[in-house]
């Protein structure tokens, strides 16, 4: 971690909501920095208190990117969805695109494993990620809040595209990406384990046998993994830039993007 990762302004410290975080403050390659209260991350919403949900309003959230599925919408609804003056967007990033993803046999680390649910993400959700970046390109100048379930994968890719477009460094994505780690702490979460397929909270599933037991790699949030995941878009898209332009945002988004994110 860096003094920019654990500036004292990222972490926005809220009783019913987890792993709330400010994008801002973060050094570019290009001598610029990211704008705080522009972009913000977090886990879901479903416990918000009215008196939070003020909190963030006061914060300047003036639109909400809503990551989850429509099951899980409907399950634990969406506290912004209906309040006036908030632009509440649903898009399901992960559908059905990759139901049947299964771990390369050849990624042995916890790391490596997480990552590879992020390239076939990144390559199959294309369309779906367009779409959300392009509402956060459009959306007006305010602070744009997305957020998937535990704020770790989804809404992490989501933060990292963000990130790198304002050409912070890949070190640095992928710190902010392991902050998860500080700021949503999960008891299933072994990051030492060396064995990655390892089935935690068993006991659990046997009093929940609807739910199906994840392994051990799937509750982790590495920075090794976003920088694979990075990686894997330099090799086959030139980068996040190349990666935007092939999902569908043009130039005028991007510059969207940029004016509002960049001081």
């Amino acid at each position: 971690m860096t003094s920019e990762t654990l500036d004292p302004n990222r972490h926005i410290p809220l009783v019913s909501v987890q792993n709330l975080r400010d994008l801002g403050g973060y050094s570019t390659t290009d001598g610029r920095t990211t704008r705080w209260r522009r972009f913000v991350r977090c886990a879901g919403l479903w416990n918000l208190t009215d008196a939070d949900q003020q909190e963030m309003l006061n914060y300047g959230i003036g639109a909400v990117v809503d990551l989850r599925s429509q099951l899980d919408i409907e399950k634990w609804p969406n506290s912004f969805a209906n309040l006036e003056d908030i632009a509440y967007h649903h898009h399901d990033l992960w559908g059905d695109r990759v139901a049947d993803f299964k771990s390369a046999k050849s990624s042995l680390t916890q790391a490596e494993k997480m990552a590879d649910l992020y390239r076939l993400g990144f390559v199959r959700c294309e369309g779906i990620i367009g779409e959300i970046m392009g509402t956060l390109a459009d959306a007006g100048d305010h602070a744009s809040l997305f957020h998937c379930g535990a704020g770790k994968d989804r809404t992490g890719m989501i933060a990292a595209l963000l990130l790198g477009i304002a050409r912070v460094p890949h070190q640095t994505i992928a710190a902010d990406y392991g902050l998860t780690d500080l700021y949503l702490p999960d008891p299933k979460r072994d990051h030492e384990n060396p064995d990655p397929m390892f089935i935690p909270g068993q006991e659990d599933a046997i009093r929940d046998p609807d739910r199906a037991p994840l392994p051990l790699y799937m509750f982790s949030c590495l920075p090794g993994t976003m920088l694979l995941a990075l990686e894997f878009l330099d090799e086959n898209y030139g980068g996040v830039d190349g990666y935007v332009r092939k999902i569908g945002l043009s130039d005028a988004q991007i510059d969207r993007l940029l004016s509002k994110f960049l001081d």
